[in-house]
């Protein structure tokens, strides 16, 4: 295991996530509960809205689902969940993280929702019940992998794959797989472009507003 697989595993059974949420009301017998806590903020504007408010965001906070995570210019969050997945929240972005914290239902997907500028997911292993991150105009649903997806109201959404596969269906009725390298850009009104290799330009233009685990 890599440093930063360790780092990952010490800190969630540092602060005990499963443990909590394995306690909390509503989860069903035998359901597998993923907990999923703030692993670093880098930048001074970054809040959280969970039962009807917003408040400051700050690491080691366990979140609950429907939480959304809003970050300013300036500002990056990384998100640790103990099935292993790390969820990084770009800067000037919006993130609802619906079902990704709490019990499974093999019935629906987990699932998550860009509301505005780039996310991105490291996913070891896939999910049960799978896994879709939806913006307004295209849904993205990934196997075992690691990659981003951008979605700006007005311009539109894109999705890159640095490791693995993910499928990625507009809301016009389009149906793309990309593999590692490949991305594609779906206009505001729907309409995809190619699945291309993208250039090292176009991908550091989006990793750049991620840093952490993709500098």
């Amino acid at each position: 295991m890599n440093k930063a697989g360790q780092m990952r595993r010490r800190l969630l059974a540092a602060i005990g996530v499963t443990a909590i949420f394995a306690a909390l009301p509503g989860a069903a017998a035998g359901a597998q509960v993923r907990s999923c806590v703030v692993d670093r903020i880098e930048g001074a504007s970054a809040r959280y809205w969970s039962a009807g408010v917003w408040a400051e965001l700050a690491t080691g906070l366990i979140l609950a689902a429907e939480t959304k995570i809003s970050t300013g210019q300036d500002t990056r969050v990384r998100i640790l969940c103990d099935n292993e997945t790390v969820v990084i929240v770009g800067v000037a972005t919006e993130l609802n993280l619906e079902n990704l914290p709490g019990a499974d239902d093999l019935r629906k997907p987990v699932a998550i929702q860009l509301l505005d500028g780039i996310a991105s997911l490291i996913m070891p292993r896939p999910f049960p019940s799978g896994f879709a991150a939806r913006t307004a105009v295209a849904i993205a649903s990934p196997r075992a992998t690691e990659w981003l997806i951008e979605w700006h109201p007005g311009d539109g959404a894109a999705v890159f794959v640095r490791r693995g596969e993910v499928n990625v269906r507009s809301v016009t009725g389009g149906r793309f797989v990309l593999a590692a390298g490949d991305g594609i850009t779906i206009a505001a009104d729907g309409t995809a472009g190619e699945v291309k290799q993208w250039a090292p330009a176009r991908i550091a233009q989006s990793t750049g507003r991620l840093g952490f685990d993709w500098q």
